[in-house]
């Protein structure tokens, strides 16, 4: 049934974003794992391997666009490799390599001081190995461990997950426990190196699946995180306006005014629910409305609304068509000006208030020994900063 018919891989799509820690997700497909979109690991022996490109593209074409300070163009080119194995009944692991090739407006401004040698991050590799055991009939239990490292940054990742399947098969818990412990090397807004700097976050999900009717199943969940440690953007800076100041070269809007380092709290807790609802219509056709709502204590509120249409091909061929809209207010510490030094000050366009909508289209077709699918998000925001995302990936089985 398509109410139920996995749409392709949609954890590798999501992997140009972070939408553990960030509170706008990147992309719709990011979404919570559940009964909606549960990959089938097969029998014992089963085997895959699965390729992906993914592109990531935020245009800042000036003109009041973002951070009138700064150029905030950023562009992400990211292959995937993922080789998963189900050894026995009971037990699969999977294993990830991806690269990420970064370039963007602030590396090449900061690559131009001394010292620095253009070399400031612009590499990301990273691996991550998952562990599923089948525990008996109605429990599942899964593990993951990982490391990722780039020029200025390095982390360790550990997390588990458990899933609860009732007697009568029309209800799923789930809770999963993540955590990261990263070591970061400041490089400021002036190429300078300061000392290594770490962060340690940590999320905990809570997540129940339903069958409401033999045609409508859906899911609500929340989500708790809290990072402490470094949580500035190092190379961010505040820039203090004054009036009789020349303007100042390194500015993109050669404004009269001096950097500053950005200052933010060194705590962050946040608390996100969310929920979706599908519908089936018919043998090849379904809708669903999601949504979620999320807070934090830096000030920030912000709440989305997908509703998605799905149908299947008579070839085999899955489309997806999603819109979202989302909003969010400023955190405390952001203005778009500053006269005079703040003791905690940001003017990172993330951190601001701002609306966005997105456009996203994802086919799959294949085989159950061949997959392809293909994605493509496109996000207006009201800032200015548009964003692109385009992914393509191919699995094969055996």
């Amino acid at each position: 049934m398509l109410l139920v018919r996995v749409l392709g891989v949609a954890v590798l799509s999501a992997s140009l974003s972070s939408p553990l820690w960030a509170q706008e997700e990147a992309t719709t497909e990011a979404t919570p794992t559940s009964q909606l979109g549960a990959k089938s690991h097969g029998e014992a022996g089963a085997t895959s391997w699965s390729v992906r490109l993914g592109f990531y593209d935020r245009d800042d074409s000036g003109g009041g666009a973002g951070n009138p300070f700064l150029d905030e163009s950023l562009t992400v080119i990211e292959p995937v490799l993922i080789y998963d194995h189900q050894v026995t009944d009971d037990y699969g692991y999977d294993i990830k390599l991806s690269y990420d090739n970064v370039s963007s407006a602030s590396i090449d401004r900061l690559s131009k001081f001394d010292g620095q040698s253009g070399a400031s991050g612009d590499n990301y590799l990273s691996v991550d190995a998952s562990f599923r055991h089948k525990l008996s009939a109605l429990d599942n239990f899964s593990w993951h461990v990982g490391i990722a490292t780039e020029y200025d940054y390095s982390s360790f990742g550990l997390g588990a997950g458990w899933t609860r399947t009732f007697e009568d098969r029309d209800a799923t818990l789930s809770a999963n426990l993540n955590g990261f412990y990263d070591l970061v090397k400041p490089i400021r807004f002036d190429g300078a190196s300061g000392a290594d700097e770490s962060r340690t976050s940590l999320a905990a999900t809570l997540s129940w699946y339903q069958i409401l009717t033999p045609t409508t199943h859906g899911e609500f969940g929340l989500t708790y995180s809290t990072q402490a440690g470094f949580l500035e953007t190092a190379y961010n800076a505040v820039v203090v306006e004054t009036p009789g100041d020349p303007p100042n070269p390194n500015l993109a809007n050669q404004a009269n005014g001096k950097e500053y380092q950005e200052v933010l709290p060194d705590n962050r807790n946040r608390l996100s629910l969310f929920g979706r609802i599908r519908q089936q219509l018919g043998d090849r056709d379904a809708i669903e409305l999601g949504g979620r709502l999320y807070n934090d204590d830096w000030g920030i509120g912000s709440y989305d609304l997908t509703p998605r249409y799905l149908h299947e091909f008579g070839t085999g061929l899955v489309m997806d068509l999603r819109y979202r809209f989302y909003t969010q207010s400023a955190a405390d510490a952001y203005a778009e000006h500053f006269t005079t030094i703040p003791a905690e000050g940001t003017q990172d366009s993330d951190l601001g208030k701002f609306d966005s909508d997105l456009l996203g289209a994802h086919f799959l077709w294949g085989n159950p020994s061949e997959a392809w699918d293909v994605g493509l998000n496109l996000l207006s925001r009201s800032d200015g900063l548009d964003h692109l995302f385009f992914s393509i990936g191919f699995t094969t089985s055996y």
